[in-house]
């Protein structure tokens, strides 16, 4: 079904696979992410949404996930939509360090809601960090750790795919880039109360019912998203995400 999607549609399709605060990540990139002939790395690429956005605008785009399960699925996306220029492999995060002479340098790394799985923070961002090119810019977001959605949030003591930590704030990224040799550049908040509603009530319907149908009854309720920075701002409502661009 996807797949007859992304025929249909394009890229952009791709984008509404996610729950409605993948969209608001997707707007936020666009305004962030520079096109033409730049070398970006998907750190955390899931199935590829991001990275074939990335392509589309004419990088040359390197997908990287532990899931080789999503792999297969971004690469037969990518030739759907004749992105040559999208490649997708399996890897740990966690072992970047050893993949250096392997995945060369990058101008852009796009890590989008992948920090908070990760046990040792400070070693991946020092790792993409690496990476750069001088000048180069980290993209990245992540739970914000002060917002309403998480209030109640559980962590894992483990690495084991859930959230090991409830999330970050300007201040963390502050110390995180320092100590990996970036200027954290810019900070944003991302996903308001409607897109978080819309979440809560997909979680919701998904624990009764089958998560296929549960999209059909609330894609349509994402038209309510154009009002997410109205509703937002007027409620004082905390952003689910928080969104930092850190340079080299």
């Amino acid at each position: 079904m996807g797949n007859k999607l992304i025929k249909i549609f394009g890229q952009i399709a791709t984008v509404f696979f996610g729950d409605p605060a993948v969209w608001n990540r997707y707007l936020w990139l666009k305004h962030n992410l520079k096109g033409d002939n730049l070398r970006t790395l998907d750190a955390g690429c899931g199935s590829g949404a991001f990275a074939l956005y990335a392509a589309k605008i004419g990088n040359k785009v390197l997908g990287i996930s532990f899931e080789e399960r999503n792999n297969v699925i971004a690469g037969e996306r990518a030739d759907i939509l004749g992105l040559k220029n999208a490649k997708f492999i399996t890897g740990d995060l966690n072992k970047l360090g050893e993949m250096r002479s392997e995945l060369g340098l990058f101008d852009q790394i796009i890590c989008f809601e992948t920090i908070e799985h990760i046990m040792d923070d400070q070693k991946l961002v020092t790792n993409l960090s690496f990476l750069l090119n001088k000048g180069g810019r980290l993209i990245l977001t992540t739970p914000f750790k002060r917002g309403s959605f998480w209030k109640n949030a559980a962590v894992s003591p483990i690495e084991n795919g859930d959230h090991v930590r409830v999330g970050y704030d300007a201040d963390d990224f502050e110390r995180l880039f320092k100590n990996a040799g970036l200027v954290l550049e810019k900070s944003d908040y991302v996903s308001g109360f409607v897109s978080q509603k819309l979440t809560f009530l997909g979680q919701f319907l998904s624990r009764r019912m089958n998560s296929n149908l549960v999209w059909f009854i609330t894609f349509p309720l994402r038209i309510f998203q154009i009002l997410d920075p109205l509703i937002t701002r007027l409620t004082g409502y905390k952003a689910l995400s928080i969104g930092v661009i850190g340079r080299k």
